[in-house]
C-alpha cells in the first residue's frame, strides 16, 4: 500500500509540465511558456515570490525545483547583504562603508549606492567632502552604502552558474556619452567576445573564477556578475566585482542562451 502510494506521488510529479518564470523584467519574458521539465519548477529573475504562493496547491506536497531561492535573490538585491555576502568568501571588491563614522577621513573620491537601486538608480559619485556632507545632511545613510571610486577603463558582464561562465559582454561606453564615471543601458553598447573592441582582459580565467565566487557568495544558481577592469596593458590587470545581478536584461541570444542553462540546472536537481 505504502509502495503503491509512493508510486503514484512519482508519477503525478513527474509530469511534464511548464516551468515557472517568475521576473518582472521585461526582456527575459520570452523564457515563459518556452522550458519544459518533468515535475514543478520555478525559476526566480529578480523574483521574490515564495515558493508556497506560486504553488499553493501542491506545496508541501510535492517537491518543486527551484533555481534562485528567495534569499539569494534577496541577497543580490539588497547591496548590503550582497557585500556582507562577498565578504564571508573574500570576493574581490571595492572596499566600502556601511556606516560612516567619521567621513571627513575618507579618501575620496567614494560613490554612494541605494541598497535597493538598479539600473545605476541611486548611485552618485562624490568627489569633495563639502559634498559628501551635505550628501549626509540630506539624505538617510542607512538606506545607502558607500564604496571607494575605482576609475577603471573596462566594464564587463559575465552570465554565470555556480559552476562556469556561459556569455559575457562588454560595456562599450557610446561615442558623446556625458557620464563617463560609470557604466549602463544609457550610455553604453553592448559587444559580444567576437567584437574588435570586446577586448578581453589578458586574466580573463581569474577574473571567471571570481565571478563564480560572487554567485556561490550569494547563492544564486544563476545570474550575471558586473566586473570593472583596469586599461589594457598589463598581463595581470587589476579588477573589481562590482555587483551580482538575478535579473540580468536578456536580449534575443540572451533568452535562447538562458533556455539551454536553465534546463541543464533543472536536470541536475531532478
Amino acid at each position: 500500500m505504502v509502495i503503491g502510494k509512493i508510486i503514484i506521488t512519482v508519477l503525478i510529479t513527474m509530469k511534464i509540465r511548464k516551468v515557472r518564470i517568475r521576473t518582472k523584467n521585461f526582456t527575459a519574458k520570452g523564457l515563459r511558456n518556452e522550458i519544459f521539465c518533468p515535475g514543478h519548477a520555478v525559476v526566480r529573475l529578480g523574483s521574490t515570490t515564495k515558493t508556497e504562493s506560486i504553488f499553493p496547491t501542491i506545496y508541501g506536497r510535492y517537491p518543486v525545483i527551484e533555481i534562485n531561492s528567495v534569499s539569494a535573490v534577496q541577497n543580490s538585491r539588497d547591496k548590503l547583504k550582497m557585500k556582507k555576502c562577498f565578504d564571508n568568501l573574500k570576493v574581490r571588491q571595492a572596499i566600502w562603508y556601511e556606516n560612516l563614522t567619521n567621513p571627513k577621513k575618507l579618501e575620496l573620491p567614494i560613490i554612494v549606492k541605494l541598497r535597493t537601486g538598479f539600473k545605476g538608480h541611486g548611485m552618485r559619485l562624490i568627489n569633495t567632502h563639502e559634498e559628501l556632507t551635505s550628501f549626509i545632511k540630506s539624505h538617510n545613510m542607512s538606506d545607502y552604502i558607500v564604496e571607494h571610486f575605482y576609475n577603471y577603463a573596462r566594464e564587463y558582464r559575465l552570465h554565470c552558474t555556480q559552476d562556469n561562465c556561459f556569455m559575457a559582454w562588454r560595456k562599450l561606453r557610446k561615442e558623446g556619452a556625458k557620464e563617463r564615471w560609470f557604466f549602463n543601458s544609457s550610455n553604453c553598447n553592448w559587444v559580444n567576445p567576437n567584437h574588435e573592441m570586446f577586448n578581453k582582459p589578458l586574466n580573463w580565467d581569474i577574473i571567471e573564477k571570481e565571478c563564480i565566487k560572487a554567485m556561490r557568495a550569494t547563492g544564486l544558481d544563476l545570474g550575471a556578475v558586473d566586473v570593472r577592469v583596469q586599461s589594457e596593458g598589463k598581463k595581470n590587470p587589476d579588477f573589481i566585482i562590482c555587483e551580482v545581478n538575478s535579473a540580468p536584461a536578456l536580449g534575443d541570444r540572451g533568452v535562447e542562451v538562458y533556455k539551454k542553462v536553465i534546463k541543464e540546472l533543472i536536470h541536475k536537481k531532478i
